[in-house]
């Protein structure tokens, strides 16, 4: 009788043809619907639902790192409560806690996919709690101080006055993207900062100094997709005209996985209703996927749960 009904509808009839979605699952994965900080454009909360799409129809073979042997353990969305930062702060953090001991075990990172910015601080905070090393790629120092209201750009600033060892590296930082103020106030928080015209000068040193501050680190790498320029990531809260473009990133990710253990890895600020073709979510998980696998060079023979 001929098969009428499958669970994966594929146009292509490749019986031999592997992707994402087919691995054996391991690596911890939760979505972070969370978009109540956004003072720009709003959206980001249906970038869970979109990036995975994209993600789980990968393929998992790499030319230079080889094939993925592994698949992602995907928890579903953490329950967020629309417009309650405490308790949604609260709820994040937990199911972080939680999800950072899962891979210790297995000797993995744990992946989280936002949402606005704001979810880093949340996702983070166990992890920098221990020790561990926080690296952004980003446009914006999110150091801000608002009076009135909540915004996604002040999460670093509220992590690190919040957590004594906290310690982070901004990468990607742009012209015309911040307050006059933010530079110094980055040094008074002690942020190591790479901008964006940095890397594009000096690319060897940028990295060798990227190297120097993280290297026999734990890693937890958060990707802001604005900090790549607006051609290629056009749906995103804080579109950035001359941006990192995705080579780049590519590049000081792999510098990243090399060089330290990365245990935590996010993708944050993709909005995919300001993107029809999506691209954005698409490149987003695409550096996502690049993290994860040059992080797990460090993992020998990991034991499924």
């Amino acid at each position: 009788m001929t098969q009428v009904f499958v669970r994966r509808a594929r146009l292509l009839k490749d019986p031999d043809d592997v992707r994402l979605a087919d691995l054996r699952p391991l690596v911890p994965l939760a979505g972070i619907p969370w978009d109540w900080s956004t003072a720009g454009r709003p959206g980001a909360r249906f970038a869970p639902s979109s990036i995975r799409t994209e993600l789980y129809s990968m393929s998992p073979l790499s030319e230079d790192l080889g094939e993925l042997m592994w698949g992602f353990d995907d928890v579903g969305d953490v329950d967020i409560v629309g417009g309650d930062l405490a308790e949604t702060g609260r709820r994040v953090t937990e199911a972080s806690r939680q999800l950072m001991e899962a891979a210790r075990q297995r000797g993995t990172p744990v992946v989280f996919i936002g949402g606005d910015h704001s979810i880093t601080g949340w996702a983070s905070r166990p992890f920098v709690q221990r020790g561990v090393t926080l690296v952004v790629l980003d446009a914006h120092y999110d150091i801000r101080r608002p009076s009135e209201g909540v915004t996604s750009g002040s999460w670093l600033r509220e992590l690190l006055e919040s957590s004594p060892k906290a310690r982070a590296i901004v990468i990607g930082v742009s012209e015309y993207s911040n307050p006059p103020y933010a530079p110094s106030r980055a040094k008074e928080l002690d942020i190591e900062v790479i901008s964006r015209l940095e890397l594009l000068r000096d690319s060897r040193s940028s990295l060798e100094r990227l190297s120097s501050l993280i290297s026999g680190s734990e890693v937890y790498l958060s990707i802001d997709m604005d900090h790549l320029a607006q051609a290629f990531a056009p749906g995103v809260n804080s579109p950035n005209p001359l941006g990192m473009t995705p080579f780049e990133s590519v590049t000081v990710i792999d510098s990243v996985t090399s060089i330290a253990r990365v245990v935590g890895v996010d993708v944050v600020e993709v909005v995919p209703s300001l993107d029809p073709t999506g691209s954005t979510s698409k490149l987003a998980a695409f550096l996502l996927l690049r993290a994860v696998h040059g992080s797990l060079r460090w993992t020998r023979k990991p034991q499924p749960k």
